[in-house]
C-alpha cells in the first residue's frame, strides 16, 4: 500500500485529498472573480448601482427633517467615492485593491439603500403646513369657546401611528401687557377608533398623541386657561407624524 507521494517503480504518485480538491475550487473561483473584477466592463458596475439608487430615492423622497437622513447619505456618499475611486483604477497589478473598492462599494449601496426605505416606512413626515384650524380667534377664558385642529386623509396617507404638535400661543395684542405666565391649554384628541387623550401644555409646548396605526382624520380641540381680560392667538408652529 502507498500514500500520498509515495513512490513506485520511480514514479510519484498524488493522490488527491478532499482538502485538495477545496483549495482547486477555491483558487478556480478567486480567478474567475479576479478576472471579472479587473474587467474594463466591471469598473462601471459600482458607480451604475450608487447612481441608479441615488436616482430611485431622489424620485421618492419622502418629507420630514433632514437629520433622520444622516446615515443614509453618508453610505451613499461612501458607495460613490468608492465607486468613482474603482473607476479611476485602470492598474491590472491592483487586483486586491480593485475588489475592496467594488466590494465596499456594493456594499455601502446596499446599505444606504436600506437605511432610505427605513426612513420612508417609520421616518418623521413634517404636515404643519396641513393643520387645519376651525374657530374664531383671539379665545379667551371667559367665554369657553374652543378651537379645532384638524389633519385630514391626505395628510394621513403615509400611517404612522404618533403625532408630536407644537402650538405658539401669543398675546393678541403684543402692545399691551403679556399675559404668557398666565396662559396654557387642554388639547384633547376626538378621534374615531382611538382612545380620547388629553394633553396640557404651556405657550411654545408640545404634546405627544397616540394615533394607531390607520386613522383616516384627526381632530384636537383645544381650550385656553388664561387670565381675565388676556385674548390670545394660538397656532401650530410644528407638527410632525412619526412612529412612537
Amino acid at each position: 500500500m502507498t500514500g500520498p507521494g509515495d513512490t513506485r517503480d520511480g514514479v510519484v504518485h498524488n493522490s488527491s485529498t478532499a482538502d485538495g480538491d477545496h483549495s482547486i475550487a477555491a483558487n478556480h473561483i478567486k480567478n474567475v472573480i479576479i478576472r471579472w473584477v479587473m474587467h474594463p466592463t466591471a469598473r462601471w458596475v459600482p458607480l451604475l448601482l450608487a447612481c441608479t439608487c441615488l436616482v430611485i430615492a431622489g424620485s421618492t423622497w419622502p418629507d420630514g427633517p433632514a437629520s433622520q437622513y444622516t446615515l443614509w447619505g453618508a453610505l451613499a456618499a461612501l458607495s460613490v467615492g468608492t465607486a468613482a475611486a474603482r473607476m479611476l483604477n485602470r492598474s491590472p497589478r491592483d487586483a486586491r485593491v480593485a475588489g475592496a473598492l467594488s466590494l465596499v462599494s456594493v456594499l455601502a449601496t446596499v446599505g444606504a439603500w436600506l437605511a432610505f426605505q427605513n426612513v420612508r416606512t417609520h421616518g418623521e413626515i413634517d404636515v404643519t403646513g396641513q393643520v387645519h384650524t376651525e374657530g374664531r380667534q383671539p379665545l379667551d377664558d371667559s367665554t369657553h369657546r374652543t378651537l379645532t385642529l384638524r389633519l385630514d386623509a391626505d395628510a394621513l396617507k403615509e400611517p404612522r401611528n404618533a403625532l408630536r404638535l407644537t402650538l405658539a400661543i401669543d398675546d393678541h395684542d403684543p402692545a399691551g401687557p403679556t399675559c404668557l405666565p398666565d396662559t396654557g391649554a387642554t388639547l384633547s384628541l376626538l378621534t374615531s377608533g382611538v382612545a380620547a387623550q388629553t394633553k396640557t401644555i404651556r405657550p411654545g409646548g408640545t404634546a405627544d398623541f397616540t394615533l394607531g396605526a390607520r386613522v383616516r382624520s384627526v381632530r384636537i380641540d383645544l381650550r385656553l386657561h388664561t387670565a381675565r381680560g388676556c385674548r390670545m392667538d394660538v397656532r401650530a408652529t410644528r407638527a410632525v407624524l412619526h412612529d412612537g
